[in-house]
């Protein structure tokens, strides 16, 4: 069965952090991007998977991604060469590349995907997978239009899909999947759980429950009028604090990963300018090359995290965060000890 889907990428550069390169034109103009970035994750060694994971609480519409994970090489995106593309600092350049579906996970391997499906989406992405490694920076996210994939051509081998975990976007009040029990050996099969999910049959009043049509209008038109007067003002009052927690959750993967370059990279030019990589380093991390954010709490522009070092200390850091050209940076940093913590040796 034929249906449309839209091409995407994630990866990163010579010297920037991970970013969705290519995303549907729709999570673009949602600014909702980001979320291809956190429900790519590579689930399995195997270099043939694909994987299929269901996107929860991002747009009204069902969302499903299907990928697979590949070592960058300079020839399949063409640039010149026929070598591994690596980084700086000598790491392998990973690419999650595949397709985004307006469908729930469950529905995905009834409509016949093909490899030849995602080589599609492969030529689509080459040319900004170009674009991100001569800049050599974060770029703007090119937006794909749909393409026709599925309906398993003539002599065309279905893929094996890989159906894994739900990704639920944070705040979204989504809520999360449950995974049914299977042999080993056997593909998972995910029962997803929707908020409006409902335990009597539809159209049924619920058991035990007594209808009253005229005051249970009555009432629920006063509880959504409230609730919608309650959102209008935390709206007025309160900015939105998940475009800059999303920068914050990154640096966080980021520092996890051993990667502080990269966690460097969500600091604003200014504060580049004024403290060396060197300096963030040793201020953030220590003598240690690697964090782990034990917690995070943000509001509209501050963030706090308890960041445990991989030698065992745990700092407080205060972050302060502005929005610079549509992307959330971070302006300010103070680092100390927690308290009741000892402090290091040093």
């Amino acid at each position: 069965m034929a249906t449309r889907a839209w091409p995407y990428a994630v990866t990163r550069g010579v010297t920037s952090g991970y970013q969705a390169i290519v995303a549907p034109g729709f999570l673009a103009d949602a600014e909702q991007t980001y979320v291809l970035e956190y429900a790519s994750k590579q689930d399995t060694p195997e270099p043939d998977s694909v994987t299929v994971r269901e996107i929860l609480g991002a747009i009204r519409e069902p969302l499903s991604i299907a990928y697979r994970v590949l070592e960058a090489r300079a020839d399949r995106y063409g640039l010149s060469g026929e070598d591994l593309l690596e980084d700086r600092a000598g790491r392998t350049i990973r690419v999650f590349e595949g397709l985004v579906l307006q469908l729930p996970a469950e529905r995905m391997p009834s409509i016949g995907l093909t490899a030849m499906d995602l080589d599609a989406a492969t030529g689509v992405i080459a040319p900004a997978f170009r674009k991100l490694w001569a800049a050599e920076t974060r770029i703007q996210t090119e937006a794909s239009t749909a393409i026709s994939v599925g309906g398993v051509a003539s002599g065309a081998e279905p893929l094996n899909l890989r159906i894994a975990e739900p990704y639920v976007v944070p705040g979204s009040g989504a809520k999360r999947a449950t995974v049914s029990g299977a042999r080993p050996g056997d593909r998972k099969v995910v029962s997803i759980i929707r908020p409006d999910d409902r335990s009597a049959a539809p159209g049924e009043p619920h058991p035990g429950r007594t209808r009253h049509p005229g005051r249970t209008r009555l009432i629920t038109a006063i509880a959504v009028i409230c609730a919608l007067a309650a959102l209008l003002v935390w709206y007025v009052v309160q900015p939105s604090s998940a475009p800059a927690r999303t920068t914050v959750q990154r640096m966080c993967s980021d520092l996890k990963n051993g990667e502080a370059g990269q966690a460097y990279q969500q600091f604003s030019a200014d504060y580049q300018h004024s403290t060396s990589q060197a300096a963030f380093d040793s201020r953030l991390l220590g003598s240690s090359t690697s964090a782990t954010c034990t917690s995070i709490t943000t509001t509209a522009d501050r963030a706090t995290l308890h960041l445990r070092r991989a030698d065992g200390t745990i700092r407080t850091v205060q972050l302060d965060l502005r929005s610079e050209s549509g992307q959330w940076r971070v302006t300010g940093m103070t680092v100390s000890p927690q308290q009741g913590t000892p402090s290091p040796a040093s």
